[in-house]
C-alpha cells in the first residue's frame, strides 16, 4: 500500500538515496520520468526494467575521463528542458565513504536547467535490507505499507551546499526520523 505525502507538481529533480530508490521506481508511472543509470551490467537491467514502465534513460559512466562524462550531462540537461523529471540517487555511484553522503551533481543540474529539486524520503514497513550492499538497498515486502514523502521543491543558486541537501533528505526519512518540511 502506498501513501504519498506532498507530491508535487510541475517538473521537478527528485533527490533521493541510492539505497531507496525501488519504491519510487513503481510509483513514479504516472510522470514523465528519466532514470540516469550508470554504464555497467547493472545499469542495463535498470535500463532494460525502466523502459519496460515507460521511462527514458540516459546512461552515464560511473568512471571515465571529465570529456567523456560531460556528454552523458550534456545529453541529461536536454532531456530534462525537454520536459522530463528526473530522479538521481544523490550519493551514488561509485559509492561514498560514507552511507548517505551527496554528491553535488544533482545541484549541478538544477542550476544549468532551473529546475527545482524535490527531496524525496522513503519509509518502509516491512522490507528486506540488502546488508551486504554499500547502499544497504531495501525491497519492500508484498502488500507492506509504502510512506513516499516529498520535501518542498527548492531552486538551487551558487550559495547552495550538499550538506544542505543531505539535510532535508534525512529530514524526510532517508535515515533516521521523518517528517516533511
Amino acid at each position: 500500500m502506498y501513501k504519498v505525502i506532498n507530491e508535487p507538481a510541475g517538473q521537478v529533480l527528485f533527490a533521493l538515496w541510492h539505497g531507496q530508490t525501488f519504491p519510487l521506481f513503481y510509483w513514479a508511472r504516472h510522470r514523465k520520468l528519466c532514470l540516469f543509470p550508470t554504464e555497467t551490467w547493472r545499469g542495463s537491467i535498470i535500463e532494460y526494467l525502466a523502459q519496460k514502465y515507460g521511462y527514458k534513460t540516459v546512461r552515464f559512466l560511473e568512471r571515465g575521463t571529465p570529456l567523456q562524462r560531460s556528454k552523458y550531462l550534456a545529453e541529461l540537461q536536454q532531456t530534462i528542458k525537454a520536459g522530463y523529471d528526473a530522479a538521481l540517487a544523490v550519493d551514488g555511484p561509485p559509492p561514498p565513504l560514507h552511507l548517505h553522503k551527496a554528491k553535488s551533481g544533482i545541484l549541478f543540474l538544477s542550476q544549468k536547467t532551473g529546475v527545482p529539486i524535490v527531496p524525496v524520503g522513503i519509509e518502509l514497513g516491512r522490507k528486506i535490507v540488502l546488508f551486504w550492499r554499500w547502499d544497504r538497498y531495501e525491497i519492500p515486502w508484498p502488500f507492506s505499507e509504502v510512506n513516499i514523502i516529498f520535501g518542498k521543491p527548492f531552486l538551487v543558486d551558487e550559495k547552495t551546499k550538499v550538506l544542505e541537501l543531505e539535510e532535508l533528505l534525512l529530514r524526510l526519512g532517508g535515515g533516521s526520523q521523518s517528517a516533511a518540511n
